[in-house]
């Protein structure tokens, strides 16, 4: 009766191993790809940026992903606001819009979805869906419509480039300029 237990053991033992086959390496990355899943996700968010221990950027996110995989990038959403500081600690730009992506591998910054900056020093507004931020080169630019809001007039179009103060900018196709001072 003892070797009837053995052998019913091993007749299903060998029928679970004749079942498996090897996976191709093919199977294998398609599965590994899959795994997209963050590696760290932080909720309400704030952070600190500094440089030489001057704070330079106080970031709030209601979310915030850390992603290694396929490529290193973290990604920021809800209602983002992020505070730009001078050397003095004193706020010179506030940053809002719905959506970043942070590509530290290239230096990119995407703000998405509603991005509204406000210059505080020249008091200057810019309004729109899309902006680049390219760390290594220090430019902003834009693809998108953007409309810029000047104490003295109002200007609108399509594509934008700037440097990373945004103090001295170029909208790429001007659609049409507002004097505030006629209004």
């Amino acid at each position: 009766m003892k070797h009837v237990g053995y052998l019913c053991s091993f007749i299903i033992l060998s029928f679970t191993f004749w079942g498996c086959q090897p996976n191709t390496i093919e199977e294998i990355k398609k599965i590994s790809e899959q795994d997209t899943f963050p590696v760290a996700v932080i909720n309400n968010a704030e952070v600190y940026y500094s440089d030489s221990g001057v704070v330079t950027m106080h970031i709030f996110a209601p979310s915030i992903k850390n992603y290694l995989y396929p490529t290193n990038i973290t990604l920021l959403e809800g209602e983002l606001k992020g505070n730009f500081y001078d050397s003095l600690g004193q706020v010179r730009s506030v940053i809002h819009c719905n959506f970043a992506k942070l590509d530290d591998k290239n230096g990119i910054v995407e703000l998405r979805k509603n991005v509204k900056v406000f210059n505080i020093l020249d008091k200057t507004e810019f309004y729109s869906e899309e902006l680049l931020w390219n760390r290594r080169e220090h430019i902003i630019t834009s693809t998108k419509f953007i409309r810029i809001v000047t104490p003295d007039k109002i200007i609108w179009g399509d594509g934008l480039q700037s440097d990373e103060e945004m103090k001295n900018y170029k909208i790429l196709k001007p659609k049409g300029e507002i004097n505030v001072k006629e209004l």
